[in-house]
């Protein structure tokens, strides 16, 4: 009688080891699994993390969704020209001003512009700078030396996919309403005023461009032009997040750790 109890004894007592050993290897695996998922890029210096590998990250989300912000065209990874991406013209219309190359694809657009958090920075300004050896300056110069620049540069809640020559002609103009509706860029609804400096996008994107211009007032103290805070005010109520934004919201929380609380 005694030794069937010892029996039991041992195989109850090797039941329960091996079944921790079960759980103890299953939730590490979720641990590290875990620690892999919500790893954030800027967890590194902001150095490490900058306009370039933001793009990056960015074209691996975007290549699921595969549309621009500005026109809604669709586009895929180039199969000619490495790490480009190539735009669809017949899937929205598309049609190029006067530079038809560039207009083939996808730029990564600062919806508040870099020369607005930059320009008055001293690296900006600064003329005696250099970068591996190489005098460089203005917006070259806070990427090679200003810590602040490159995380503001690099801020995904700032960025979007369009196409090279519309981000080339928007520039630094802020956006508005024009008048009349003069297409440009084929029946891409994006009116540009050259005279005024004036950028008009279409009605169901203008609260995810006011929200971006809240957010980096809200984050870096980056103001919004007076002459253009109640007219963003009005296209954020106007034009609330819809499933998308949110969605991309969600990414951007999970990358960089930051919300946009215009957003949230």
């Amino acid at each position: 009688m005694t030794d069937i109890r010892s029996n039991f004894k041992r195989r109850l007592l090797s039941t329960l080891l091996l079944n921790i050993g079960i759980l103890s290897i299953f939730f590490g695996s979720f641990y590290l699994y875990s620690e892999t998922e919500v790893k954030s890029p800027t967890k590194k210096t902001d150095r490490e993390f900058d306009f370039q590998k933001a793009k990056r990250v960015f074209k691996r989300f975007y290549k699921k969704v595969g549309t621009d912000f500005y026109c809604g065209c669709k586009f895929s990874e180039d199969t000619e020209v490495q790490g480009r991406l190539k735009i669809d013209f017949e899937s929205c219309g598309l049609d190029s001003r006067k530079d038809k190359l560039r207009q083939t694809w996808i730029e990564w657009e600062h919806i508040v512009p870099a020369h607005s958090f930059g320009s008055e920075r001293e690296c900006w300004k600064k003329r005696d700078c250099e970068w591996n050896g190489k005098p460089v300056r203005g917006r070259k110069c806070c990427q090679a030396t200003d810590p602040l620049f490159n995380q503001m540069e690099a801020d995904l809640h700032n960025l979007v996919p369009v196409p090279g020559e519309i981000n080339a002609d928007r520039g630094i103009f802020s956006y508005g309403e024009v008048e009349g509706e003069e297409r440009n860029y084929g029946l891409c609804d994006f009116e540009i005023n050259f005279k005024t400096q004036t950028a008009e996008p279409k009605p169901n994107i203008r609260g995810d461009i006011a929200r971006a211009y809240l957010y980096m007032e809200w984050k870096y103290g980056i103001p919004i032009p007076e002459n253009r805070r109640k007219l963003y005010e009005s296209w954020n109520k106007l034009d609330p997040p819809d499933t998308f934004e949110i969605r991309k919201h969600e990414v951007i929380e999970k990358i960089q750790s930051t919300k946009n609380p215009f957003i949230d």
